[in-house]
């Protein structure tokens, strides 16, 4: 029987396995999707088991949507432009990496009827996930701001994104005083960090003396707990928000 797994750190928490294994017992199809906990000193080393056929093929998650780009043979348009990875696909030893975050993205949030051309978007985070979204952002027109607690490579992330694109890019400071200018005016907030996150589901990267703007979409790529402490604090000031697992089912 294909095997396939989900390489990241941890998984523990992840419903592919449950999701990809229940769509191959519909379809009857013969393969097993698993999830395997790779610590980041060891991808180089999960990669060669890829690479002789221990798996079919594998996803990629936290933290090693960047983190495994060297280790592979040749990358999809999508993942070429973004720098991150969410896909391997394996043909004898030779490994591919795609990335399906973006049109999982937009098809996902297409669903809630926002409109985004000329309206600023805030994207916290600057991972692999971040680079997905702030391209998705773009190819909708949004002006893209960015607060990352890694200031540095947001600022790499948006200065190769804008020579990719030529959209507008803008990055703050994780801070109180930078989310609040941030967030203003904004029609849609993204989580792209792992804060929130089964086992730690208490954390949240809004700070809670910054008030939330009226009338803006809240979307936490996280997915476990399926209600996230950020989703619970926008919906508590009469916000729609919603967690990550349509965007997992579209992507």
């Amino acid at each position: 029987m294909p095997a396939f797994t989900l390489l990241g750190h941890p998984v523990a928490h992840s419903v592919s396995p449950a999701m990809h294994n229940a769509a191959a017992a519909v379809l009857r199809l013969d393969y097993e999707y698993t999830a395997t906990d790779i610590a980041p000193e060891d991808l180089s080393a999960a990669l060669a088991r890829l690479r002789a056929g221990e798996w079919a093929g594998a996803n990629v998650t936290i933290p090693h949507k960047q983190a495994v780009l060297p280790l592979l043979d040749e990358l999809g348009e999508t993942a070429a432009t973004l720098g991150a990875v969410n896909t391997l696909l394996r043909d004898g030893e030779w490994l591919r990496g795609e990335n399906t975050d973006v049109p999982g993205f937009l098809a996902e949030i297409d669903l809630f009827g926002v409109e985004l051309a000329g309206r600023p978007a805030l994207i916290l985070g600057a991972g692999g996930s971040a680079r997905a979204v702030a391209f998705a952002l773009l190819q909708r027109g949004a002006e893209v701001r960015i607060l990352a607690r890694n200031l540095p490579a947001a600022v790499q992330f948006a200065r190769e994104l804008h020579r990719a694109t030529g959209g507008h890019l803008l990055n703050f400071e994780w801070t109180p005083n930078d989310l609040g200018d941030a967030s203003q005016g904004c029609a849609l907030a993204v989580n792209c960090t792992p804060l929130g996150m089964t086992p730690q589901p208490q954390s949240t990267p809004w700070f809670p003396v910054v008030p939330f703007p009226p009338k803006m979409l809240l979307y936490d790529l996280v997915y476990n707990p399926p209600e996230t402490m950020l989703v619970r604090q926008a919906r508590s000031h009469g916000l729609r928000a919603a967690g990550g697992l349509g965007m997992l089912v579209q992507q």
